[in-house]
């Protein structure tokens, strides 16, 4: 094959040691293969063939996806760009390879050898070179996305026992496990207004496939009609009609499912085998339970308590009722981590986790709901039993985005940050917005992608200024990054929305002891000690707490704080090593112990679902 040199003279030459072998689709160094994977590559080779000239945003999306319609394309590009980066050592700060044009599109600006492809006659037949088979990235087989509305009543009919609402659970239950399909969860149609016509819905809930139905009655007989519909081509795959008892609907969800996943060409997971129902066979207990389930995703205290209320309800009249035990569960963790730190509302979430679990070993949500218990303060962050009972909850069930995000939120505090970021990125599909959880900015705050996270905390802040998590996370950015004045406007202003708060105390501490102000930093480390009210994460402020004594170069106290805070919770050993403010801490050989022994403790194959 014919090769030439791609390269910028005053370069160093060492990094001319990169080949680009376009015939067998290889990216090497020093002649061992690198691996990427396939879009990645796809955009480095677009890159390279058009060096430094400008690629537009627009251009790459035409190349990598040929539409923008599907796809998130911001998000998507930039992730595909710090692959290529990661690869090659880039430093997007201080570009060797790929220059970031704002606004526009990047420029390959790096030296590379690049072997070309023996070009096929276009008599031949044959289309660009591909990839080969054994390489071809994993699961990059073509995916899907479905999702399951509630049923529509005819009519002027309400729907107060949640049979439609149930009707539709069932089958994203039924549903959710087949390969290659995106299937949304029952929490992304709970408040969708279902009157619209299909393809406004398919297009909000960014879905190819809609299955929908409508229910009614001719002469004192209950009639389903469902349909599989197709958004891409505007046509109908599944068209079924029975006549059936309303209390009886789930006899013909098996009929159905089987239906649709022979119209998508995957194969359905067997019934689960007889033993506990999903649901209640109580009308009253179930009514209550639907009541509930609709108001368990809103994010609003008034109707999370009201929530609350109706599961309550719901497993009084129906104490067997697991899965409405595991919501209430769930709903009574999120209220007291998220808004009233009273520990009742710990106390009823884990009793009720229990008797999910007792009652149903195998219900998914049980599972995320202890999940969610087990990693927080009341029972010290345990990481490893959390992680057990994610990825079981997604063995069950693959499309709980709970569970995804949970996991990268724990695997980014014990310091597997890529592992993490795999996890919120698995999130995505069963978004129905199809963007990664804003949670992910721990994950670029971490790893010292400082500009990532902070485009992410302006789309956090805007989506949500009073979001707790936003104001801290935007507050420690701006002490990692921007000049001391503009840093203490952001941190006060975080100071005023969250007077109480110990860590956005311990980081205006931080900032005075940045600047010299020795006594009023420990002044503020003493108030955020005494300080016990917080909003679940203690072990910031700790870690915080030793970030001013390690400044102020009080390197034994600041490690006695470091190792409190990796004690009760934040481990994110890349972190310690990263952060400028513990500088005087990576002198100590407790440092390396510390970090070696977090290794051990958490390694690289947790990551792995």
């Amino acid at each position: 094959m014919p090769a030439k040199d791609v390269f910028v003279p005053r370069q160093k030459a060492a990094t001319r040691d990169i080949e680009l072998d376009l015939g067998r689709y290889e990216l090497r160094r020093f002649g061992r293969r690198m691996k990427l994977e396939k879009k990645p590559m796809e955009l480095l080779i677009l890159l390279v063939t058009r060096r430094e000239q400008l690629v537009s945003r627009d251009d790459i999306v035409a190349r990598i996806w040929h539409s923008d319609l599907f796809v998130d394309t911001e998000r998507n590009i930039n992730n595909l760009v710090r692959k290529i980066r990661a690869v090659l050592g880039d430093d997007s700060a201080k570009p060797r390879f790929i220059e970031t044009v704002v606004g526009k599109g990047y420029r390959f600006i790096g030296p590379i050898r690049v072997i070309d492809a023996r070009i096929p006659s276009e008599s031949s037949g044959q289309g660009a070179p591909r990839s080969p088979s054994p390489e071809r990235e994993a699961g990059s087989e073509e995916r899907t996305s479905l999702a399951v509305l509630p049923l529509r009543l005819l009519e002027k009919a309400t729907d107060d026992a949640g049979i439609c609402l149930g009707f539709a659970d069932g089958l994203v239950t039924r549903l959710g496990n087949m390969p290659q399909i995106d299937v949304l969860p029952t929490s992304a149609v709970l408040n969708l207004p279902t009157d619209g016509a299909v393809r406004e819905i398919a297009s909000r809930l960014n879905v190819r496939f809609l299955l929908h139905g409508v229910v009614g009655a001719t002469k004192g007989q209950s009639r389903v009609a469902v349909e599989l519909w197709d958004s891409h081509v505007q046509r109908s795959w599944v068209s079924k009609s029975f006549d059936v008892d309303l209390d009886r609907l789930s006899a013909i969800q098996d009929e159905i499912a089987r239906n649709v996943a022979d119209a998508l060409h995957r194969p359905l997971r067997p019934p689960a085998e007889a033993g506990t129902p999903r649901y209640s066979r109580n009308p009253l207990a179930y009514s209550e339970f639907m009541r509930g389930y609709r108001l368990s995703s809103s994010g609003d205290p008034a109707l999370l308590e009201q929530a609350a209320q109706h599961l309550v309800n719901a497993v009084t009249r129906d104490p067997n009722f697991f899965l409405a035990h595991a919501i209430l569960a769930f709903v009574c963790a999120a209220r007291h981590y998220e808004f009233d730190p009273s520990r009742s509302w710990l106390e009823k979430a884990d009793f009720h986790c229990g008797k999910a679990l007792e009652g149903n070993p195998d219900l998914p949500e049980a599972h995320v709901a202890n999940a969610f218990l087990l990693w927080g303060p009341s029972k010290n962050f345990q990481h490893l039993e959390a992680i057990a009972e994610l990825k079981r909850a997604l063995r069950l069930q693959k499309n709980l985005p709970h569970a995804y995000n949970r996991l990268g939120t724990i695997l980014a505090h014990i310091g597997l940050l890529e592992h993490a970021r795999e996890m919120y990125e698995r999130g995505i599909p069963f978004d129905p917005r199809k963007r990664i959880s804003h949670s992910i900015v721990q994950v670029y705050m971490w790893s010292g992608e400082y500009d990532l996270a902070r485009d992410e905390l302006e789309r956090w802040r805007t989506e949500n200024p009073s979001n707790k998590y936003a104001i801290y996370f935007a507050a420690q950015a701006a002490l990692l990054t921007e000049g001391w004045k503009r840093a203490g406007t952001v941190v006060e202003e975080a100071l005023r929305l969250l007077p109480e708060e110990p860590m956005t105390i311990s980081l205006i501490g931080l900032l005075y002891a940045c600047t010299g102000k020795k006594k009023r930093a420990m002044d503020c480390l003493t108030r955020a000690c005494a300080t016990p009210k917080s909003f679940g994460h203690a072990h910031h402020t700790y870690y915080q707490l030793a970030c001013i004594l390690a400044v102020l170069e009080q390197p034994q106290a600041a490690f006695e704080w470091l190792e409190r805070s990796v004690d009760t919770g934040f481990a994110c050993w890349p972190f310690f090593l990263r952060d400028p403010f513990l500088k005087n801490l990576r002198t100590l050989p407790e440092m390396d112990g510390l970090v070696a022994a977090l290794q051990a403790k958490y390694p690289d194959h947790l990551g792995l679902l």
